[in-house]
């Protein structure tokens, strides 16, 4: 199955189970009817509360149907309330399950809890991916990059992503440990869903988060104030002020800084989706002309030492050139 479809047919699984919870309720009624009253009739409470956890489950997988365009995930419009509200619901029943049934159902008890879990998970794994306020966020570091803006604002905004999407990428793994550990015969004895499914649809959000990982680390390191772009800027006023040596330094430590982030997006890039990869191209743009921008201001510092000034105005006009044309990237 193409890891991008998922769980195209969970809607008739929560069908399934809803309708084995209403007849499990007209059964139980129709056996308390006799009119000896000499009939024993079974609790039913429990047996119900855990068809109606798996239906609510399903349900809440349902709402991750659209990851099967999760090739554009700003494309896709997802509000995660919904499946919450079924998670919730489920969790409820669950409870209702494990008070009423005996000991020997707290294994489909705790199955439907880890289905539930996983779920959860992946439900905020797509909220983080499909954040329409991502775009805002690279046009703000892009505007301040190409305009020499704001970059300490651009680097909080940064930050900020990137806390958030490493948190998801780490709820991701937790989730995709909970459904390695499932017993898929059983999940789909009580669910009636495919544990299949729930792995596709894990791996495809698995290249998404990693690959929005990529692209908010590699930011970060580009406009680091310790070893990228603050280190660029330093070295410029070092090289302003005569202080060859150190600005050299500088400059180094910044050529380093965006080559690794250049390689690290090279590699990101290939296992991209689609939406993100215009991401990709824009953050290798920047890095390959900031990283010889540095390099080039690296070599009229080492110039200047050495007293050679028409070697050194060479290479830094070479710089000024390339750190000119990070603006370029965007068009």
């Amino acid at each position: 199955m193409n890891r991008r479809q998922y769980l195209a047919r969970t809607g008739a699984a929560g069908v399934s189970t809803g309708t084995l919870a209403v007849l499990a309720g007209c059964l139980g009624g129709l056996t308390g009817s006799s009119d000896t009253g000499n009939v024993a009739v079974s609790d039913r409470t429990g047996e119900r509360a855990i068809a109606r956890a798996a239906g609510s489950l399903n349900e809440a997988a349902q709402s991750l149907h659209e990851l099967e365009n999760l090739e554009n995930p700003e494309a896709v419009e997802f509000d995660p309330t919904v499946p919450r509200d079924h998670l919730s619901a489920a969790r409820e029943h669950l409870e209702t399950a494990k008070s009423e049934l005996d000991d020997d159902r707290t294994s489909d008890v705790e199955t439907l809890r880890s289905y539930a879990d996983a779920v959860d998970g992946l439900v905020a794994v797509t909220a983080a991916v499909t954040d329409d306020t991502i775009a805002d966020d690279i046009d703000a570091v892009n505007a301040a990059l190409e305009e020499e803006g704001d970059l300490e604002a651009a680097n909080d905004t940064v930050g900020e992503r990137n806390e958030t999407v490493t948190g998801a990428r780490e709820r991701h793994e937790e989730s995709t440990a909970t459904i390695d550990a499932l017993d898929a015969d059983r999940l789909g004895e009580l669910s009636g869903i495919d544990l299949a499914d729930l792995e596709d649809g894990a791996a495809a959000l698995g290249d998404a988060v990693t690959s929005l990982e990529t692209l908010t680390e590699t930011y970060d390191a580009t406009l680091s104030e310790d070893d990228g772009f603050g280190a660029l800027e330093r070295g410029r006023d070092q090289l302003e002020n005569d202080e060859y040596e150190d600005a050299q330094g500088e400059f180094e430590i910044a050529e380093a800084t965006f080559a690794a982030s250049l390689d690290r997006l090279e590699t990101g890039r290939s296992e991209s989706p689609e939406g993100y990869v215009d991401y990709f191209v824009t953050a290798s743009c920047q890095n390959g002309h900031l990283r010889d921008a540095a390099a080039a201001f690296a070599e009229s510092a080492a110039a200047a030492a050495d007293r050679n000034p028409v070697a050194a105005e060479n290479h830094r006009n070479q710089g000024e050139k390339s750190l000119d044309t990070v603006g370029s990237c965007t068009d």
